[in-house]
């Protein structure tokens, strides 16, 4: 009768990690995309290299990657 919406709850890892830019703003988002359905999940906005340093240290993450701001 009651059913749970199933999340994309996997482990994540660096190779999850993409960065958006907004073609209208130009405003850059941070965050895992899911690879069953393509989308950004908890994404963050990013505004300084330290946005991106504070967003891997909360989540748990080694930096592996280069992002352009």
């Amino acid at each position: 009768m009651f059913f749970r919406k199933n999340s994309y709850e996997a482990v994540r890892d660096d190779r999850d990690v993409v960065m958006e830019s907004s073609i209208c703003t130009g405003e850059k988002t941070i965050g895992f995309k899911n690879p069953r359905t393509g989308r950004i999940e908890r994404s963050v906005v990013v505004r300084s290299e330290q946005d991106i340093d504070d967003f891997y240290r909360e989540h748990k993450l080694i930096k592996t990657k280069e992002f352009k701001l």
